[in-house]
């Protein structure tokens, strides 16, 4: 990452792309308004089931949201943190609609499914197996799959729009972000019901709870699943066997995070047994990770490689980007030969990858002949390759 040339602001922006001009509003689709529907029914649903609890919970229930909004707040952060090429700046229609999905279908819709799925298992297994085992049978078959029915709705709607694994993950994980903060919100409302002495402080109690365990919740569970699907829709290029195959391993993933999730604690010391669950649900997911983001930074060097790179900068000055760590150390470089602070070097830095990310033709579906899938046409004509 080199130094800028005098006048050159670190804040440059290209003109705006075809995957920035994309509407949310597609009236020509049946498909969003079966979306629009959806989303309109889910809270009344919500409510025919619920309603009752919403009002007897009262202003107990209300003392979470400080916590929950701090809960956003941190997984917003962690999930921007994850996202180094800044893919997320031409994905807000998706990623919104899809958090909107998962606050109002999935609350509506996980609430009767869990009910009736629950009341299947005690039946087939007797009441003491269900104490310990329903929630983790129920939500990862109900749950996850009304996520899935959402990421695949707004995928459909926003195809054009996604071309890379970590479309799927940022799509699934604001679909799962969307039901855990509606989950939450929940919570504290049986919390508040089931406390009648002191259910100020146990409302607060659950919710920092909650807050310490929604590293591995349903925004991480369907960011995975968003991966198998999105790869599904895109690979074109492959058979439908393959593709199948993706989304299945995926979508396996994203299940067996929930069942560990719900499982019952093994027995032995109580911090282990509280734990272990999540940590196994973290390898899963960083497994995952990993290979979404080998996939990106082989998308981005072949970016760079490209002759419409070098009025931005020199291959070699460009290669830091691909890295935390590089990055670090390039922005120090950059801080001690101008003299500039961290926010104006970090700026400068972001200005680079947008103008650079902004190389990459997007919202647009490649036309046989014209690069195809894992590949992206520049505007000089020249055709980025890269494999994943």
């Amino acid at each position: 990452m080199s130094a800028p040339a005098p006048g050159q602001h670190g804040t440059s922006m290209a003109a705006p792309t075809g995957r920035e001009g994309m509407s949310w509003f597609q009236p020509r689709s049946a498909l969003f308004w079966v979306y629009c529907l959806a989303v309109l029914m889910g809270p009344l649903l919500f409510l025919m089931q619920a309603a009752g609890q919403v009002w007897f919970a009262g202003a107990a229930a209300l003392a979470a949201l400080p916590i929950t909004a701090v809960t956003l707040v941190v997984i917003g952060r962690i999930l921007f943190a994850l996202d180094p090429f800044r893919a997320r700046r031409h994905l807000v229609a998706p990623m919104v609609m899809g958090a909107i999905w998962g606050a109002t279908v999935w609350t509506g819709l996980a609430m009767w499914a869990n009910d009736h799925l629950s009341r299947a298992v005690t039946n087939l297994f007797g009441d003491r197996f269900a104490v310990s085992w329903s929630a983790a049978i129920t939500a990862p078959i109900d749950e996850e799959y009304i996520k899935a029915i959402g990421i695949a709705v707004v995928a459909m709607l926003f195809r054009a729009r996604l071309t890379r694994p970590m479309h799927g993950l940022l799509l699934g994980a604001s679909v799962g972000l969307g039901a855990q903060i509606a989950e939450d919100c929940l919570y504290s409302t049986q919390t508040a019901l089931s406390s009648p002495q002191t259910p100020v402080a146990d409302v607060l109690l659950v919710a920092v709870l909650r807050l310490v365990t929604a590293l591995t919740s349903h925004w991480a569970m369907s960011a995975l699943a968003g991966v198998g699907i999105v790869v599904a829709l895109i690979r074109t290029d492959r058979s439908w066997p393959w593709r199948l195959g993706v989304f299945a391993l995926f979508y396996a993933l994203a299940f067996t995070m929930h069942v560990l999730f719900d499982a019952p604690r093994p027995p032995g010391p109580a911090l282990l047994s509280t734990y272990l669950p999540i940590l196994l649900d973290l390898v899963i997911f960083a497994l995952a990770y990993a290979w979404v983001l080998a996939t990106e930074r082989r998308w981005f060097r072949a970016l760079i490689a490209r002759p419409a790179a070098r009025g931005i900068g020199s291959e070699l000055g460009l290669t830091p980007l691909l890295t935390y760590h590089r990055r670090r150390e390039a922005r120090a470089a950059l801080r001690r030969s101008t003299g500039w602070t961290r926010k104006q070097a970090l700026a400068y830095e972001r200005g680079l990858l947008d103008r650079i990310t902004a190389l990459d033709t997007p919202g647009l579906s490649s036309p046989p002949g014209d690069g195809g899938p894992g590949s992206s046409v520049l505007p000089d004509g020249s055709v980025v390759r890269y494999r994943w």
